[in-house]
């Protein structure tokens, strides 16, 4: 009884590590949501901009030397669609893109806090590792149109959110292995009888 006991505890115990973990894990990658990841300046005659982007939401801000300054703020399909991108290629269908998929990774983190399930544990590795492929994308397009740039950290932020999901992947398949291999010796094999008629 008291094996059994342990074992209980001992389950218990790495459930709520890997539900901490995973949590960890999204609360990071809320953080890249909610945080820029990517900055662009440009030096203009009589001033210069800067931009800040997120993947559904960008900050565009004038400071003229002799006009004053003014800022643009513009959110989802105002964003995405804005004509004024459309000088960087293909960059609203990646914006569209990241955003779906960042969506998807919080969900199926969460997601696999609630439930546990092992189908659901790769998932967030996945789409995190998407979401930085496509602000690296992202940036780079942007990068190569403009001089003043760099990632911000939105975009540093998915790094340590990955690697927590990855951890709680592999402690939940090893914890998952134990549980398999701990019914495999606890189930008695019987040998079929053979009767002769």
């Amino acid at each position: 009884m008291v094996n059994l006991t342990n074992m209980s505890t001992r389950s218990l115990v790495t459930n709520s590590v890997r539900a901490v973990i995973t949590i960890l894990g999204c609360l990071f990658f809320m953080f890249s949501f909610i945080f820029p990841f990517c900055f662009v300046g440009l030096a203009v005659p009589g001033g210069r901009t800067s931009t800040c982007y997120w993947s559904y939401e960008y900050d565009y801000h004038v400071v003229a030397d002799l006009r004053g300054s003014g800022s643009i703020h513009q959110l989802f399909s105002d964003y995405w669609f804005n004509p004024s991108l459309s000088v960087v290629p293909s960059i609203s269908w990646a914006l569209i893109l990241l955003f779906a998929v960042q969506i998807l990774t919080l969900a199926f983190g969460v997601a696999f806090v609630v439930s546990n399930r092992r189908t659901l544990s790769f998932e967030p590795i996945l789409f995190g590792v998407a979401a930085l492929v496509l602000m690296t994308y992202t940036g780079e397009m942007l990068f190569r149109s403009f001089y003043s740039n760099q990632y911000q950290l939105g975009y540093y932020l998915v790094y340590p959110s990955v690697v927590l999901f990855l951890c709680a992947f592999a402690l939940n398949e090893v914890v998952k292995k134990r549980q398999i291999a701990r019914r495999d010796t606890s189930v008695p094999v019987v040998a079929p009888s053979h009767r002769n008629t």
